[in-house]
């Protein structure tokens, strides 16, 4: 019998096999699959009464859905400089394109060859709604924190939010909108700390400077938004923490793993108490 590692291996696999094109690998990395939404999945399609080949392509369509929209970002994330305009890079950002749209496309395939339309739909809706919050953060139209930590939770975890929805299983909703936002809020707060760039960070100051007078934004405030954003991964963490209270231990490998996650964020959270 296979261990967790061993399943998630396999399905990781299966993604990237599904994925694979010979041209598109010449020029750009495979796509890389987020270990804990692959979890998240495994554990809320594991609870279905439902052969196991049916369960893979459902877990199999949702992850080729996330390697589109994470495709897509890389060309968002791109400098649209002059240098970038040169042929080599304006090829790649082509191709990336072209391989999220791939990418998209073998997920419809996949589930209208298992006649499960109503899927296609629920991930459709999921896309519609992720892509308008990306939009929204890169645009920088968001103008609250509150707007800002909802925009940031719905691009994270609508995927398997709206997929928890569809299956009415609102355990794995909540708890993968939790989850999901306290890693990616953790995430961008070191990689601020490490090289000075981040998207949710540099929301966070675009907020705080529409709400001052320009000439009170100082070093000062900049601190006040760091301790904002400390405070917002707290709340995070307990949100995780209230609802694997509130909830019974669906799955070990998850609870296992969801441990994990806390452990790692409890040092910077508890800095924030202690200060706080």
């Amino acid at each position: 019998m296979l261990n967790i590692d061993d399943l998630l291996i396999e399905l990781k696999e299966s993604t990237e096999s599904k994925a694979y094109h010979p041209y598109l690998l010449k020029y750009l990395d495979k796509p890389n699959i987020d270990y804990d939404k692959l979890l998240l999945l495994w554990g809320m399609f594991n609870e279905l009464d439902i052969p196991k080949q049916e369960r893979n392509t459902y877990i199999l369509a949702t992850l080729l859905v996330q390697s589109a929209l994470d495709t897509h970002e890389l060309v968002t994330n791109t400098n649209d400089n002059e240098n970038s305009k040169s042929g080599r890079l304006l090829k790649d950002r082509q191709l990336t394109v072209l391989a999220g749209d791939y990418y998209s496309g073998l997920y419809y395939q996949l589930l209208a060859n298992s006649n499960n339309i109503e899927l296609i739909s629920v991930l459709s809706n999921a896309i519609k709604d992720i892509n308008e919050h990306k939009i929204m953060l890169y645009q920088n139209t968001i103008t609250n924190e509150v707007e800002l930590i909802r925009s940031t939770k719905v691009i994270e975890s609508s995927l398997i939010g709206k997929v928890a929805d569809y299956l009415n299983m609102p355990f794995w909703k909540e708890i993968s909108g939790a989850l999901l936002l306290l890693k990616r809020l953790h995430s961008e707060r070191l990689s601020y700390l490490k090289n000075g760039e981040s998207i949710v960070v540099a929301a966070f100051d675009s907020i705080a400077a529409r709400n001052l007078d320009r000439h009170t934004f100082h070093e000062g405030e900049s601190n006040r938004i760091h301790a904002t954003i400390d405070e917002h991964i707290l709340q995070a963490h307990r949100s995780v923490e209230h609802t694997i209270r509130k909830f019974a231990p669906r799955n070990k490998w998850v609870n296992e793993r969801i441990h994990r996650i806390l452990e790692v964020t409890a040092a910077h959270t508890n800095t924030f108490v202690e200060e706080g």
